[in-house]
């Protein structure tokens, strides 16, 4: 089963670095069309592989998350980067448990994956992610 979310618009939410990047996107970081990211959970069960699948579409395959928390998203951001250049991908998945599905995320018109490398479900009020991933070539 596939589920479509919803888009917002570009917002920042302040919060810490996320990742251990340097924050600057080499031509050898910026991912492109068949690059993965294991998503790594800290909290909630998060599980699963964002796979981007063309110039538009992020996959989220195999994905879990037990709904819990306060306020959590899936944000697009720089690896070693705040909030300061983020792209929100979905409403409030707060209540919503997902297990094992294919969640289907479209970039807005516009924006393009040259501009972020890393993946991750926050939690906006506690500032903390519950799993996060960086882009990586295919295998």
């Amino acid at each position: 089963m596939t589920r479509w979310i919803g888009l917002l618009a570009l917002v920042g939410c302040g919060g810490g670095a996320v990742g251990d990047g340097d924050g600057v996107l080499d031509a050898d970081e910026v991912p492109d069309i068949g690059w993965e990211a294991e998503i790594d959970g800290s909290f909630h069960d998060v599980g699963g592989t964002a796979v981007i699948v063309d110039a538009e579409t992020i996959e989220l395959r195999d994905f879990t998350y037990d709904g819990g928390g306060i306020n959590a998203r899936v944000f697009l951001l720089v690896d070693g980067e705040d909030f300061n250049r983020d792209l929100e991908l979905t409403d409030n998945l707060v209540g919503t448990a997902i297990d094992g599905e294919t969640l289907s995320l479209d970039l807005p018109e516009g924006t393009t994956f040259e501009d972020f490398n890393l993946l991750t479900l926050w939690c906006i009020p506690a500032g903390v992610s519950f799993g996060e991933g960086i882009f990586r070539p295919p295998r």
